[in-house]
C-alpha cells in the first residue's frame, strides 16, 4: 500500500464503505444502495426526524416501504391495461382508424425500447470501463483511494439505474406485445389493405367520428354544436337535416330497451354507408372546392398489408 492509500484511511466515509461492501456481496451484477445507507450518514451526520425517530431510521423504514409497495411496478409498469387499449385508446367505430392508432402506438414503444436499448448498452460500456480501471488499480496498487471512491459509487449509481431501468422496458414490452395480439384480431375485421384503400375510406372513417360525437351533443343539449357542424360541413353534409334525423335516433335511444351500444353501432355504420356510398355526399364537396374526387396513387404506398395466413402476395 502507497503512502497516499495508508494516510487516506483516516479519510474514509462510511458511505463509501456500505456501497462497496454492498456491490461486493452482489452476484447478479446488480447493485442497490438504499437510502438507509446515505441519509443519516456522513457529514450531516444522523439528525432528529419526524416522527420522535432519526433520519436513519426513518430512511430504513422508506427502504422498506419501497420494497413492500415496490411489487406492483411488475404490474403497473406500462401505459394501459389491456382493457383501456380495447376500450379507450382504440374507440374508433372505423376499424382502420384502430388500426392507424395501433401503428401510432406501436412507432412510439419502439422509440422506447430502442432508446433505452443503446441506453442499456452505453451503460455497459461504462460499467466495464469502470471495473477494468478498479481492477488494475488494485492489482498494482495504483488507484488513489478517492478515485477509488468515485469510480465505486460511478459503478454503482450505473448499476442501480439498470436495474431500475429493467422495470419501465417489461412495461414497455408488454404494450408491444399486447398491440401486436390486437392489430391480429382487428385484421379479422380489416385486413389485406394498402395506403391507397386507407385513403378510399377516410370519407367513411371520419363521418363515423363526426355522427358519433353528434349525437353526443344531440343527446346533451339537444343539438348539434359550432365545432361538430363545421366537422360535418367538412365532410359535405347538410347539418340541420342530420340534426333532425339525428334527433328521431336519440329519442328512440331513450325507448330501447337495450344496455349495450349494438343499436348505435348499427345506426352509424348504415348512415355512413347510405351518404357516401348512395349520396356520395363527399365527393360533391370535393368538387365544389374544386378538387378531383380520385386520389394519387402514385403518391402512396401501393403494396398490401395486414395480410392474414393463406393470403397470396399481389
Amino acid at each position: 500500500m502507497t503512502q497516499s492509500q495508508q494516510s487516506s484511511q483516516s479519510t474514509e466515509i462510511s458511505v463509501f464503505e456500505e456501497i462497496r461492501r454492498d456491490i461486493a456481496i452482489q452476484t447478479d451484477g446488480s447493485a442497490k444502495v438504499g437510502l438507509g445507507m446515505v441519509f443519516g450518514r456522513g457529514t450531516v451526520g444522523n439528525p432528529v426526524s419526524f416522527g420522535g425517530t432519526t433520519l436513519a431510521d426513518n430512511a430504513q423504514k422508506v427502504d422498506q416501504a419501497l420494497a413492500n409497495v415496490g411489487e406492483l411496478q411488475s404490474i403497473w409498469n406500462h401505459s394501459h391495461t389491456q382493457w383501456m387499449w380495447k376500450h379507450l385508446n382504440l374507440s374508433w367505430h372505423a376499424p382502420l382508424k384502430n388500426m392507424r392508432q395501433i401503428s401510432a402506438e406501436i412507432t412510439r414503444k419502439k422509440g422506447a425500447l430502442n432508446e433505452a436499448k443503446w441506453r442499456q448498452i452505453e451503460s455497459e460500456v461504462k460499467i466495464r470501463k469502470i471495473e477494468e480501471e478498479l481492477a488494475k488499480g488494485k492489482e498494482d496498487l495504483s488507484l488513489d483511494y478517492w478515485r477509488e471512491v468515485e469510480l465505486t459509487v460511478k459503478l454503482a449509481k450505473l448499476r442501480e439505474g439498470m436495474a431500475e431501468g429493467v422495470v419501465v422496458i417489461e412495461g414497455a414490452m408488454k404494450d408491444v406485445l399486447v398491440l401486436n395480439e390486437l392489430y391480429e384480431q382487428l385484421k379479422q375485421r380489416v385486413a389485406n389493405f394498402s395506403e391507397a384503400d386507407i385513403e378510399r375510406e377516410e370519407t367513411k372513417s371520419h363521418l363515423k367520428r363526426a355522427l358519433v360525437q353528434s349525437i353526443r351533443d344531440v343527446r346533451l343539449c339537444g343539438s348539434i354544436t359550432k365545432a361538430e357542424q363545421e366537422y360535418i360541413e367538412q365532410i359535405g353534409i347538410n347539418p340541420m337535416k342530420l340534426q333532425n334525423l339525428l334527433k328521431s335516433y336519440v329519442e328512440a335511444e331513450a325507448k330501447s330497451d337495450s344496455w349495450d351500444v349494438g343499436g348505435l353501432y348499427e345506426f352509424v355504420d348504415s348512415l355512413t354507408d347510405e351518404l357516401v356510398d348512395t349520396y356520395k355526399v363527399d365527393q360533391k364537396r370535393m368538387t365544389l372546392q374544386g378538387f378531383d374526387t380520385d386520389i394519387f396513387e402514385a403518391y402512396s404506398q401501393i403494396d398490401k398489408l395486414a395480410k392474414l395466413p393463406g393470403e397470396e402476395l399481389p
